[in-house]
């Protein structure tokens, strides 16, 4: 994966998870994903809000007493960023 200085140790950890799950989540795109990721410091946090956003919807998703208006705010906060990484990647930023 790709690997930042100077990037929190937690925050790398979110960036590379949401790097992974956007490669998979949009796999026709995976090779420029990970070129961004490489590239542009702006892409690569913006892959570590989108593991951090996965993580906590997995996790709300698990937890039966969670609310679900939350579950979904989530739901769109994580398909909002796969809009933007699109948008990114086709130029439009």
């Amino acid at each position: 994966m790709v690997r930042k200085e100077g990037v929190a140790h937690i925050t790398r950890q979110a960036a590379e998870q949401g790097l992974a799950r956007l490669m998979m989540r949009l796999p026709a795109t995976r090779g420029t994903i990970r070129s961004a990721a490489a590239s542009q410091p702006h892409f690569y946090e913006l892959c570590g809000a989108y593991g951090e956003a996965c993580a906590v919807l997995d996790r709300m998703r698990r937890d039966r007493s969670a609310d679900p208006a939350i579950i979904t705010e989530y739901e769109i906060i994580c398909a909002e960023i796969e809009v933007d990484v699109i948008r990114i990647l086709l130029g439009d930023q």
